[in-house]
């Protein structure tokens, strides 16, 4: 689930910077991690949260990737009736940034080969904005149902990357090409990736695309650009540059983008609608697809577009594909 700065706190926010420096930059507020760090009672059963945004695994503890979830109402069917444990081996390594100043966790799941055409075929997973792996586990477990092997990172700041403070601009965007070049030294065959974004992992995934050009792009709810986000939060209706100094503004990194690219959004999707998708659609050039689930909203415990209906997002990533 995505969580971006409020209204209020938007314009606090601006009205200093226009007071300190008669411009504004919003690009390193976008972040809302919740550290290993920081679990405890608060983030976990008192926190009043649903079970799916929960966060109770503390730094000295792994994840468990077997967990037996209470799957949302409509996500399973009689085409997909279960998501299975992951029983192989879930491959965690720690990957340094390039300035030195960062240690990032990153997780591999290995496919479970049921699905052949898929089985050296991988995702790589730019999780949203709430918290980190913990929280996307559902996610990630989804992909791995599909049959696809699965490398997924945390962000500085977020789970149990350190350090525990999250990262400025430039070092987000420096971290995904970091992490984009780690991926093709781990996976099975680096011919097969595809990149892969949910909300905030709009902006490093567009970062690896364009820099390093994958099989494919799939962005789900992806992140547009800071104007894009206040006019849609608060009504007002400003250039990029008066928000931002353009390290995420994906619509523009976009134009002219002529490699396989799908879309995905809810109808109802409360945080990135479906216009500003049909903003990055129609920038790139190539061959794209754009997907409306109809009913769905932003993800996981309120229904994003996999938890709408996983035979349905299986079938519309395999025929894309």
């Amino acid at each position: 689930m995505t969580h971006l700065p409020s209204p209020a706190t938007a314009g606090l926010l601006g009205t200093l910077a226009l007071l300190s420096t008669g411009c504004l930059d919003l690009d390193g507020f976008v972040h809302n991690p919740v550290h290993c760090s920081r679990v405890g009672p608060d983030t976990c059963e008192d926190s009043g949260n649903p079970p799916f945004d929960q966060i109770c695994v503390p730094c000295d503890e792994e994840y468990d990737w077997t967990r037996d979830y209470e799957w949302l109402d409509g996500t399973l069917d009689e085409q997909t009736p279960a998501v299975r444990p992951v029983e192989t081996i879930v491959e965690r390594s720690e990957l340094t940034s390039d300035d030195g100043e960062a240690t990032l966790d990153v997780y591999f799941l290995p496919s479970h080969g049921d699905v052949p055409e898929l089985a050296d075929v991988t995702v790589l997973y730019n999780h949203g904005n709430y918290a980190g792996i913990e929280h996307y586990q559902p996610r990630i477990r989804f992909l791995h149902e599909a049959g696809y092997n699965v490398l997924a990172w945390d962000y500085r700041g977020y789970g149990k990357s350190l350090p525990d403070t999250a990262p400025s601009p430039e070092q987000f965007i420096a971290d995904s090409r970091t992490f984009r070049a780690h991926a093709d030294a781990v996976v099975p065959n680096p011919e097969q990736l595809i990149i892969y974004a949910n909300s905030l992992g709009g902006i490093p995934a567009v970062e690896m695309a364009i820099t390093s050009t994958p099989c494919a792009l799939m962005l789900e709810a992806a992140f547009t650009s800071i104007s894009r986000i206040s006019r849609s939060s608060s009504g007002t209706s400003f250039p990029e540059p008066f928000f931002s100094q353009n390290h995420f503004d994906n619509v523009s990194k976009l134009e002219g983008y002529d490699s396989p690219l799908l879309i995905m959004v809810g109808e109802d999707d409360n945080k990135f609608p479906v216009e500003d998708m049909q903003a990055m659609y129609d920038a790139a050039v190539g061959p794209k697809e754009l997907w409306v689930v109809d009913g769905a909203k932003h993800g996981i415990a309120n229904v994003g577009v996999p938890e709408a209906g996983l035979s349905p997002y299986f079938e519309k990533m395999s025929t894309f594909l």
